[in-house]
């Protein structure tokens, strides 16, 4: 499986990302890449008002996103907000390249667990992941893979489940906006935090961060791919847009 993870600066215009979005997956087509994450709630930007936010927009800019990622051969992990009956949900959904699964009625959408004070403000979230249960896990080229969205990442139990279930790699979504002097300073929590997933749980992980600033806040990128053994396979820097990538076998 040749995965990748994309670091991308976000906007608050859904139009002005699935522009970004596009341009990544024929970017990830020349690369030959099986598999590409982006961030956390890269289809709509993440520090905005989420009650703005359009149903029927965000399931019409999925489906372009999907109908070229599978033109391209290409799976997405693609972060979200996500209805579902009357709740709004931050979430990861699997866009799969064979068509045959999509994320109607919750089908390869994974829910972030652990919310952060500005999430509580717009999304719910369903609090217990059992035996899979409000997991996503999935194979591509025979390895299985789980997600997780940015604050989960602190969890050790989650990560252990999916590991449990024979998860080889994690993906992790991420939008580290904070006011610069808490970006600079969680900086090395927010790298230090992946690699012990992947030592306590003899896995993989690839990180995808937005980069650049939204209103007030910035992100610091530094997505990376971590071996089971916690060493940095690559990482971006603080500023840069781009793809990381790396096969697993």
């Amino acid at each position: 499986m040749k995965a990748g993870v994309a670091q991308i600066t976000l906007y608050n215009e859904i139009s002005s990302n699935v522009e970004k979005i596009s341009s990544y997956i024929e970017s990830a087509a020349k690369l030959k890449l099986d598999i590409l994450c982006f961030p956390e709630c890269s289809l709509t930007g993440y520090m905005r008002d989420f009650h703005r936010v359009n149903r029927d927009e965000i399931r019409e800019a999925l489906d372009l996103v999907h109908e070229q990622a599978a033109g391209n051969k290409l799976n997405i992990i693609l972060g979200t907000p996500y209805f579902e009956d009357d709740k709004l949900f931050n979430a990861a959904i699997l866009l799969r390249s064979d068509k045959h699964e999509y994320y109607e009625k919750g089908r390869m959408v994974y829910y972030k667990h652990i919310l952060t004070q500005f999430d509580k403000k717009y999304f719910t979230t369903k609090r217990v992941m059992k035996e899979g249960e409000n997991g996503l896990s999935f194979e591509i080229g025979g390895v299985k893979c789980g997600v997780l969205i940015c604050r989960d990442q602190n969890s050790p139990s989650l990560a252990q489940r999916y590991a449990a279930e024979g998860v080889k790699v994690i993906f992790i979504l991420a939008a580290h906006y904070y006011s610069p002097p808490e970006a600079w300073s969680k900086l090395e929590k927010n790298k230090a935090l992946p690699i012990a997933r992947a030592v306590e749980n003899r896995i993989y992980v690839f990180k995808a961060n937005a980069v650049g600033s939204q209103g007030t806040t910035i992100s610091l990128g530094g997505s990376l791919i971590v071996n089971p053994e916690g060493l940095i396979i690559c990482e971006s820097d603080k500023t840069s847009e781009g793809i990381l990538h790396y096969e697993v076998n």
